[in-house]
């Protein structure tokens, strides 16, 4: 009976230092997978936003005769969101100020254009008002539909399609060593790789592995193109 009373006493001790083992082992495990959800909405939030300022850097090209810098800035417009911290026309100039510091360099945003190509305006260019050769933008509802050997009528050549890469920051800590992608900013040396990516404009104080995000945007152009070399 003394026994088997000390056995009874014993084992809610054993079960509670089996407790704190398990309370140990899945506690980490949840966080991480909170962290994660966290990190995850901040990539949706990301990718939503550039589908939006990809928008933006078409619809700028499109009144620009499909210029870089304008297009530039029409991304960096449609950015900001990720860049403010605070409301107010102060939070904005200052998500401004941050977003152009990073995607103003051209390393943290990519903007390349897909079409028209330089076949496309070789095929279709006209001498304007100016006397300057351009890929026309008038009257396109009445003129020629024929195909050139670019594959393209005037028609098509005056549909601009650009791709943003964007190189996103996984600020979350611990989730960026595991969900960092190929990128740039990052050294192709394996999943352990100890790389650390300074961010190069003022988002924080810490390095953050970045991972790139793609979106693409059509619009028709407003403006004839004068320069092809713009174009691919």
């Amino acid at each position: 009976m003394k026994h088997a009373t000390l056995r009874h006493r014993r084992a809610p001790r054993r079960a509670r230092g089996q407790s704190l083992v398990e309370f140990l082992i899945v506690t980490p495990i949840f966080l991480f997978l909170v962290l994660v959800i966290f990190q995850l909405v901040l990539i949706y939030r990301a990718k939503m936003t550039l589908d939006y300022a990809a928008l933006e850097a078409a619809r700028m090209g499109a009144v620009k005769g499909a210029d870089k810098g304008a297009m530039q800035r029409g991304l960096i417009r449609g950015l900001m969101p990720l860049y403010a911290t605070s409301g107010g026309a102060g939070g904005a100039a200052a998500a401004w100020g941050r977003a152009k510091a990073d995607i103003g360099l051209g390393r943290a945003a990519k903007i390349e254009i897909i079409s028209p190509t330089k076949r496309a305006w070789d095929n279709h260019k006209e001498r304007q008002h100016n006397r300057r050769y351009a890929l026309p933008n008038d009257s396109l509802a009445f003129r020629d539909r024929r195909v050139g050997s670019s594959g393209m009528n005037v028609q098509d050549a005056n549909i601009l399609k650009i791709k943003v890469t964007y190189h996103y920051p996984l600020i979350v800590p611990f989730v960026d060593r595991v969900m960092r992608g190929d990128s740039d900013y990052v050294k192709p040396q394996g999943f352990l790789d100890p790389a650390k990516v300074k961010m190069s404009n003022r988002l924080g104080f810490w390095s953050h592995y970045r991972i790139p995000i793609e979106s693409y945007a059509i619009v028709r152009m407003q403006t004839p193109i004068y320069d092809k070399n713009l174009l691919p």
